[in-house]
């Protein structure tokens, strides 16, 4: 990972320690500059600079001037996502900390719990998801699923979450299209994210790149390209090498050698390190 390209300020969990609740005595100009901030960091993490992200989310909260509030508590946590994108994870668990420090929250709490999971911290883990659990009313049943899925309780996790579909949750739907794939039925699990990706939520790459690979399986090259295609529209993110990726095969087991290669060209101008990459296109140019 390379160096931050300007000396920046580091919001610790020491330095959130001493902040208080209250966001008095904010200056409007104050409150804008950190709105505007907030929003170059989800922009900059949305193209893939998360460092730049990470720069921008501090450089907002170092405006606090020793107050932290609602919005100083979001700023942080797109902080310690931007962190985790960027390969710091004990950062972004320590960022998460540092919110927890001063106000216990669900959300929160999964999360970290993922990181720490991610870290293979697997008792901490269990610890922020049971707590999350505590924190989480009755009525919310995808969250309550979602949490007892990663607690490895599949039983618990399918009815909250067809409850909740039920009731009309379309969050619940991929959550179970996920729990379904865990335990390995994927002929049940791809229609819902199908269902999923039918619906008014924005596209979701991951179940974009599962639907895909599956399409990919039984040969329907015409359904999975298109499938790619809509990940790859929504634009930077995790899995977005690996649509990029997925297409250009796609258009070789398609015959069209040349979509192929250009699509390849265009793929090692972004990833220029990956040696598998380098190979085909070498093979593609003899097509």
């Amino acid at each position: 990972m390379q160096d931050y390209r300007r000396k920046i300020g580091t919001w610790t969990a020491a330095g959130l320690l001493v902040l208080c609740l209250a966001g008095c005595g904010k200056s409007g100009e104050t409150l804008e500059q950190q709105m505007a901030l907030r929003s170059q960091g989800m922009q900059q993490a949305l193209e893939g600079d998360y460092e730049g992200a990470v720069a921008s989310y501090e450089e907002a909260l170092e405006l606090a001037d020793l107050r932290a509030g609602a919005l100083e508590l979001d700023i942080a946590a797109y902080k310690a996502s931007a962190l985790y994108h960027a390969g710091e994870i004990q950062k972004a668990i320590d960022t998460f900390t540092a919110i927890l420090d001063l106000k216990d929250s669900a959300e929160i709490r999964m999360a970290r719990g993922l990181l720490y999971r991610e870290a293979e911290n697997l008792t901490a883990a269990k610890e922020d998801f049971s707590a999350a659990m505590e924190l989480t009313g009755k009525k919310d049943k995808t969250m309550l699923g979602r949490l007892s899925y990663y607690m490895e309780d599949y039983e618990q996790a399918k009815t909250y979450l067809e409850d909740a579909v039920k009731e009309g949750d379309s969050e619940a739907v991929y959550w179970e299209a996920e729990l379904y794939w865990q335990m390995g039925n994927i002929d049940y699990a791809i229609p819902l994210y199908q269902r999923y990706l039918e619906g008014e939520a924005p596209v979701h790459q991951e179940a974009c790149a599962k639907v895909a690979s599956w399409q990919m399986e039984q040969g329907a090259y015409s359904e999975a390209l298109s499938m790619l295609e809509a990940g790859i529209a929504a634009g930077e993110g995790a899995l977005l090498q690996e649509l990029l990726g997925n297409e250009i095969a796609v258009y070789e087991r398609m015959g069209d050698f040349e979509t192929a290669k250009l699509k390849m060209e265009s793929y090692l101008e972004h990833y220029p390190e990956d040696e598998r990459a380098q190979r085909e296109y070498v093979f593609l140019k003899t097509r």
